[in-house]
């Protein structure tokens, strides 16, 4: 089922004043609802639809495709950062003038808060003025926005909802070491197989695709120093065709949502980008034509070390409003005297008497919290971050619980176990031990019963088992064995 088969005709019954809500996977159809059906209903009353996009890449791209339909009297396309900037010079566009406003991929007001701190200014023109005009909110990844207009605005949208299927997604692989993409992308190159690959960092996303030049494009967003190594040529002809012609495309989130790619040769997506929203879009990029069309997907796995890590960041992020919220204004100005919020979560908000008074940029401090509770919810999982990833791409009856352990310690045990190894003595037992690399406290286990219990908590499949046999004429009454438990 698509956008338009699950709305039916209910559009023809939406009021001015009615806040939408299409909760869809990517590919289900929610732009094409709006360039044809909508289109079509709001050209006959005469009105008119603006078109919010979160990136310019795909601005391009959907302006092309309007452009080729015919659509353009009717549908006006702006990106969220324009709007964001016209307001803040006040040169505001008249939003009075339009029946319809659309917000594509409006989780951005959420992802984009942590390094645009003006998404709460777009969301608030548009949100305030609702009663005035239908405002239809369109994502695959929106809980946290969700969430946020409820608690903040009181405002639950009429939603749309049509779950995600990644039944294309035919492998799910997780990797610690960048070598081994390195690797696997050498074998790609000998094969001629395309991949599409999403790093976090422009910095290293370039230093990776220049190790592949000959054989790759990349792109980053157009204010890093980075984007000068941008070929102009090939990235008109990316939005142009909806493909790339290297063997691989190197990116980072700018290419996130929106812009799509479709390659009936594109079958490998790469994701080393934490964020789960995110990685979800980067993954719908990729847009399915039939249905024996797949995709391998490969994603670098984060520790529960490296979620702490991440943690802490956001703790040290919220500090100022985290104080503010608790704490009067003047206890705040005692305490922060002369050090402003480096994160810019509180500002000083101009007042039409030109004074100024201390405001929290609330949009970005519940996307901390939000982020910060998720943090939290995977640390608690058995198989941490590698589980939450599966679970959310609905793999987990494909893939073992073995399949969350950390690299070292799933090889060790699968070893261990098809090898059917023996260790006897202290020595081979904590050799085995560094091998496997699982710690309590921070300090390494080398004792059967406490491997064997992390093992448990981990819920895989391996355990230790004493092994009572003879080596050399020697007797060893606690040699260790490798075993499964029954399934």
């Amino acid at each position: 089922m698509n956008v338009t088969e699950c709305i039916q005709q209910d559009y023809l019954e939406w009021q001015r004043g009615d806040i939408i809500a299409f909760s869809a996977g990517t590919g289900k159809g929610k732009s094409h609802f709006v360039k044809n059906k909508l289109y079509d209903h709001v050209k006959s009353i005469g009105k008119r639809i603006l078109f919010f996009l979160h990136r310019s890449n795909t601005l391009e791209q959907f302006k092309a495709e309007i452009a080729a339909e015919g659509k353009s009297d009717v549908i006006d396309l702006i990106t969220y950062q324009s709007f964001e900037k016209a307001i803040i010079h006040q040169n505001q566009i008249d939003l009075g003038i339009y029946e319809y406003i659309i917000c594509d991929e409006y989780h951005y007001f959420g992802n984009d808060s942590s390094f645009n701190k003006y998404t709460d200014v777009s969301l608030n023109e548009i949100i305030e003025g609702a009663d005035e005009r239908i405002v239809v909110l369109m994502s695959a990844t929106n809980e946290f926005i969700k969430e946020y207009l409820y608690n903040r605005k009181s405002i639950t949208p009429k939603e749309y909802v049509l779950p995600a299927n990644y039944d294309y997604v035919k492998t799910l692989e997780f990797y610690e070491d960048d070598q081994l993409i390195i690797d696997g992308l050498k074998k790609r190159v000998e094969k001629g197989e395309k991949a599409l690959i999403f790093i976090e960092s422009a910095t290293d996303c370039y230093e990776l695709f220049k190790q592949f030049e000959e054989h790759s494009m990349f792109i980053c967003g157009k204010s890093h120093r980075k984007y000068k190594y941008v070929d102009e040529e090939k990235r008109e002809q990316l939005l142009k065709n909806q493909r790339f012609e290297d063997l691989f495309l190197f990116t980072t989130q700018t290419l996130d949502a929106g812009l799509n790619i479709i390659d009936d040769d594109l079958h490998f997506i790469i994701v080393d980008i934490a964020d789960p929203d995110v990685l979800v879009q980067c993954v719908g990029r990729k847009r399915i034509q039939y249905e024996e069309d797949y995709v391998h997907l490969v994603v670098k796995n984060r520790s529960n070390g490296r979620l702490g890590y991440d943690k802490g960041n956001l703790t040290t992020r919220m500090k100022h409003a985290k104080f503010l919220e608790e704490y009067t204004q003047e206890e705040y100005d005692q305490k922060f005297y002369r050090e402003p919020d480096p994160y810019q979560l509180v500002y000083f908000e101009p007042l039409p008497n030109h004074g100024y008074k201390i405001v929290v940029n609330e949009l970005l401090y519940d996307s901390y919290k939000y982020k910060y509770n998720r943090l939290i919810t995977i640390q608690g999982m058995a198989g941490g971050y590698r589980q939450y990833i599966i679970e959310l791409f609905g793999k987990e009856s494909s893939i073992s619980m073995d399949a969350y352990l950390p690299d070292n310690t799933r090889t060790a045990l699968e070893e261990a176990y098809s090898k059917e190894l023996v260790f006897y003595s202290q020595e081979e037992k904590r050799t085995f031990a560094e091998q496997l690399g699982l710690k309590s406290n921070g300090r390494l286990v080398t004792g059967f019963r406490k491997i064997n219990g992390l093992l448990t908590i981990k819920e895989a499949s391996y355990r230790i088992f004493p092994h009572d046999t003879r080596k050399g004429g020697k007797r060893y009454k606690t040699a260790w064995k490798i075993g499964q438990m029954p399934k």
